[in-house]
Protein backbone atom coordinates (compact mmCIF):
# COMPACT_ATOMS: atom_id res chain seq x y z
CA UNK A 1 0.00 0.00 0.00
CA UNK A 2 1.19 3.58 -0.93
CA UNK A 3 -1.02 5.35 1.27
CA UNK A 4 -4.65 5.37 3.56
CA UNK A 5 -6.34 7.98 3.71
CA UNK A 6 -9.38 7.99 6.34
CA UNK A 7 -12.30 10.67 7.17
CA UNK A 8 -14.53 10.50 9.41
CA UNK A 9 -16.86 12.89 7.99
CA UNK A 10 -20.62 14.79 9.08
CA UNK A 11 -23.27 13.94 6.54
CA UNK A 12 -23.10 16.98 5.28
CA UNK A 13 -22.80 18.07 1.52
CA UNK A 14 -20.65 20.26 1.75
CA UNK A 15 -17.65 17.68 2.48
CA UNK A 16 -18.36 16.04 -0.79
CA UNK A 17 -16.33 18.43 -2.47
CA UNK A 18 -13.36 18.25 -0.12
CA UNK A 19 -13.59 14.84 -0.29
CA UNK A 20 -13.22 14.54 -3.89
CA UNK A 21 -10.20 17.29 -3.95
CA UNK A 22 -8.23 14.79 -1.45
CA UNK A 23 -8.90 11.84 -2.96
CA UNK A 24 -7.52 13.64 -6.39
CA UNK A 25 -4.50 14.67 -4.45
CA UNK A 26 -2.11 11.64 -4.60
CA UNK A 27 -3.58 10.43 -8.03
CA UNK A 28 -1.81 13.42 -9.38
CA UNK A 29 1.09 13.26 -7.52
CA UNK A 30 1.43 9.48 -9.09
CA UNK A 31 0.34 10.62 -12.31
CA UNK A 32 -2.63 8.82 -13.28
CA UNK A 33 -4.25 9.75 -16.01
CA UNK A 34 -7.06 12.50 -15.80
CA UNK A 35 -9.64 10.31 -17.11
CA UNK A 36 -9.22 7.69 -14.37
CA UNK A 37 -8.70 10.52 -11.59
CA UNK A 38 -12.31 11.68 -13.18
CA UNK A 39 -13.67 8.56 -12.25
CA UNK A 40 -12.46 8.16 -8.76
CA UNK A 41 -13.98 11.54 -8.05
CA UNK A 42 -17.18 10.44 -9.50
CA UNK A 43 -16.91 7.46 -7.44
CA UNK A 44 -16.35 9.36 -4.51
CA UNK A 45 -18.43 12.05 -5.02
CA UNK A 46 -21.66 9.57 -5.93
CA UNK A 47 -20.92 7.29 -2.42
CA UNK A 48 -20.55 10.74 -0.39
CA UNK A 49 -23.95 11.76 -1.43
CA UNK A 50 -26.03 8.47 -1.76
CA UNK A 51 -24.85 8.27 2.52
CA UNK A 52 -26.10 12.20 2.71
CA UNK A 53 -29.19 11.67 0.77
CA UNK A 54 -29.97 8.04 1.77
CA UNK A 55 -28.45 6.91 5.40
CA UNK A 56 -30.80 8.75 7.24
CA UNK A 57 -28.11 7.57 10.32
CA UNK A 58 -28.80 9.03 14.05
CA UNK A 59 -25.15 9.76 14.70
CA UNK A 60 -25.16 12.06 11.41
CA UNK A 61 -21.73 10.60 10.20
CA UNK A 62 -19.64 8.62 8.32
CA UNK A 63 -16.46 6.89 7.01
CA UNK A 64 -14.58 6.99 3.80
CA UNK A 65 -11.50 5.23 3.39
CA UNK A 66 -9.28 5.23 0.19
CA UNK A 67 -6.35 3.02 0.26
CA UNK A 68 -3.79 3.54 -3.08
CA UNK A 69 -2.33 0.51 -4.38
CA UNK A 70 0.26 0.24 -7.31
CA UNK A 71 -2.98 -1.25 -9.58
CA UNK A 72 -5.94 0.14 -7.61
CA UNK A 73 -7.54 2.39 -5.25
CA UNK A 74 -10.29 1.34 -3.30
CA UNK A 75 -12.76 3.11 -1.95
CA UNK A 76 -14.96 2.00 1.23
CA UNK A 77 -17.68 4.57 2.61
CA UNK A 78 -19.97 2.97 5.53
CA UNK A 79 -22.36 4.39 7.33
CA UNK A 80 -24.58 3.19 10.18
CA UNK A 81 -27.98 4.66 8.89
CA UNK A 82 -31.22 2.79 7.89
CA UNK A 83 -28.96 0.19 4.95
CA UNK A 84 -30.92 -1.01 2.19
CA UNK A 85 -31.58 -4.26 0.41
CA UNK A 86 -30.37 -4.50 -3.13
CA UNK A 87 -33.57 -6.46 -4.13
CA UNK A 88 -35.70 -3.97 -2.86
CA UNK A 89 -34.09 -1.21 -4.65
CA UNK A 90 -36.59 1.02 -6.94
CA UNK A 91 -35.95 0.37 -10.20
CA UNK A 92 -33.80 2.77 -12.43
CA UNK A 93 -36.04 5.72 -13.37
CA UNK A 94 -38.63 5.33 -10.98
CA UNK A 95 -40.12 8.06 -8.89
CA UNK A 96 -38.73 8.45 -5.10
CA UNK A 97 -38.71 10.81 -2.24
CA UNK A 98 -36.46 13.91 -3.03
CA UNK A 99 -36.27 13.81 0.85
CA UNK A 100 -38.02 17.20 0.80
CA UNK A 101 -41.23 16.19 0.78
CA UNK A 102 -41.76 15.98 -3.51
CA UNK A 103 -40.43 13.35 -5.88
CA UNK A 104 -37.70 12.47 -8.35
CA UNK A 105 -36.67 10.11 -10.78
CA UNK A 106 -33.51 8.03 -9.27
CA UNK A 107 -31.43 5.36 -9.29
CA UNK A 108 -29.02 6.59 -11.37
CA UNK A 109 -26.06 6.79 -9.49
CA UNK A 110 -26.20 2.66 -9.46
CA UNK A 111 -25.31 2.57 -12.71
CA UNK A 112 -22.59 5.18 -12.64
CA UNK A 113 -21.21 3.34 -9.95
CA UNK A 114 -21.20 0.25 -11.71
CA UNK A 115 -20.05 1.65 -15.01
CA UNK A 116 -16.90 3.76 -13.22
CA UNK A 117 -15.78 0.93 -10.96
CA UNK A 118 -13.73 -2.69 -11.45
CA UNK A 119 -15.67 -4.14 -8.72
CA UNK A 120 -18.45 -2.84 -6.39
CA UNK A 121 -19.66 -4.74 -3.20
CA UNK A 122 -22.08 -3.59 -0.69
CA UNK A 123 -22.53 -5.35 2.86
CA UNK A 124 -24.56 -4.73 5.57
CA UNK A 125 -22.77 -2.97 8.32
CA UNK A 126 -23.37 -4.65 11.87
CA UNK A 127 -25.82 -3.58 13.51
CA UNK A 128 -27.24 -1.54 11.25
CA UNK A 129 -25.81 0.66 8.09
CA UNK A 130 -24.08 0.26 4.89
CA UNK A 131 -20.45 -0.59 3.79
CA UNK A 132 -19.97 0.19 0.06
CA UNK A 133 -16.31 -1.43 -1.11
CA UNK A 134 -15.04 0.01 -4.55
CA UNK A 135 -12.37 -0.95 -6.36
CA UNK A 136 -10.96 1.30 -9.40
CA UNK A 137 -7.58 0.32 -11.39
CA UNK A 138 -5.19 2.88 -12.39
CA UNK A 139 -4.22 3.79 -15.45
CA UNK A 140 -1.08 5.49 -15.43
CA UNK A 141 0.43 8.71 -17.60
CA UNK A 142 3.51 6.73 -18.46
CA UNK A 143 5.32 3.45 -17.84
CA UNK A 144 7.58 5.25 -15.63
CA UNK A 145 5.03 6.24 -13.64
CA UNK A 146 3.88 2.77 -13.37
CA UNK A 147 7.33 1.79 -12.28
CA UNK A 148 7.66 4.81 -9.84
CA UNK A 149 4.29 3.68 -7.62
CA UNK A 150 5.32 -0.12 -7.90
CA UNK A 151 8.52 1.51 -5.62
CA UNK A 152 6.37 3.61 -3.45
CA UNK A 153 4.28 0.42 -3.04
CA UNK A 154 5.63 -1.34 -0.25
CA UNK A 155 4.34 -3.00 3.21
CA UNK A 156 5.36 0.41 5.01
CA UNK A 157 2.36 2.39 4.15
CA UNK A 158 1.38 6.48 5.04
CA UNK A 159 -1.59 6.72 6.74
CA UNK A 160 -3.62 9.55 7.26
CA UNK A 161 -6.62 10.11 9.46
CA UNK A 162 -9.04 13.25 9.30
CA UNK A 163 -12.10 13.74 11.37
CA UNK A 164 -14.35 17.26 10.52
CA UNK A 165 -17.06 17.94 12.59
Amino acid sequence: MILRLSLDLPEDAAYIRTTRNLGRCLLEDLKVTESTILDVENIVGELCSNVIRHAQSKAMHFLVTLEYYKPKVVITVKDNGLGFVMDDMLPVGALRSDGNGGERLGGYGMILLEGLSDRLDFTETDPHGTTVRVEKNLRYESQGDADAATRRDTGHAGFATVSLE
